[in-house]
């Protein structure tokens, strides 16, 4: 039987360092979610959920997906951090779903092969290994997104708090692995108006 796959895209935030919602913020004709959103769907994914929550009819009146596996997420409670829309995103996957990557909605030059690089290892850790697993991408040096977190129980999830994402529960799984990507774009966050002014300028060299 085919191991199911799923996709966690976070998207909730107030974007208070931009000044303006940067979930819409045009980029090459799109939203940068949409950019985001697309990008996520060309892979093989079971299921693609997307966390929204600050201006949520704004994001979805804007944005349309016509694609199965896709889901709109609200958080209402986004202002209590990144956590809770994670935790959220994950509550509406089932119990046998709790093989997911993790995507940050202000990421949109993340390229298809690294997507798919990291989707085809951590499902090829999942026949591998017993115990849960971290994959992320490094990009010289640096840990970027998406994170993989295979063989993670849906109870694991519950204990974060805060605006820090996974970053506490990293730390206790044992087993991390990293893959090496020539991909910017793994960490290149638009969160703040100077970064959008390079990503306009960016897009071009990356095809978006």
């Amino acid at each position: 039987m085919e191991t199911n796959i799923c996709a966690v895209i976070l998207a909730a935030g107030r974007s208070s360092r931009m000044g303006t919602l940067k979930q819409l913020l045009p980029l090459a004709g799109r939203p940068i979610l949409e950019h985001v959103i697309q990008r996520v769907l060309e892979e093989n994914f079971s299921k693609v959920i997307a966390v929204i929550g600050c201006q949520a009819d704004a994001v979805q009146e804007a944005i349309h997906i016509d694609d199965d596996r896709f889901q709109w997420v609200i958080n209402k409670d986004y202002q209590l951090g990144q956590s809770s829309s994670l935790k959220l995103g994950l509550d509406h996957l089932a119990p046998n779903d709790m093989n997911v990557m993790v995507f940050l909605g202000d990421l949109p030059f993340i390229t298809k092969e690294t997507v798919h690089s990291i989707y085809e290892t951590g499902r090829t850790m999942l026949t591998a290994y017993s115990e849960p697993f971290v994959l992320r991408p490094d990009y010289e040096g640096r840990a970027g997104h998406p994170v993989f977190f295979g063989l993670a129980e849906k109870g694991f999830f519950h204990r974060l708090q805060g605006d820090e994402g996974a970053k506490p529960l990293l730390k206790t799984i044992q087993t991390h692995r990293y893959i090496r990507v020539q991909d910017e774009g793994v960490v290149f966050d638009i969160d703040t108006p100077a970064a959008y002014e390079q990503a306009k300028e960016k897009r071009s060299i990356n095809n978006i």
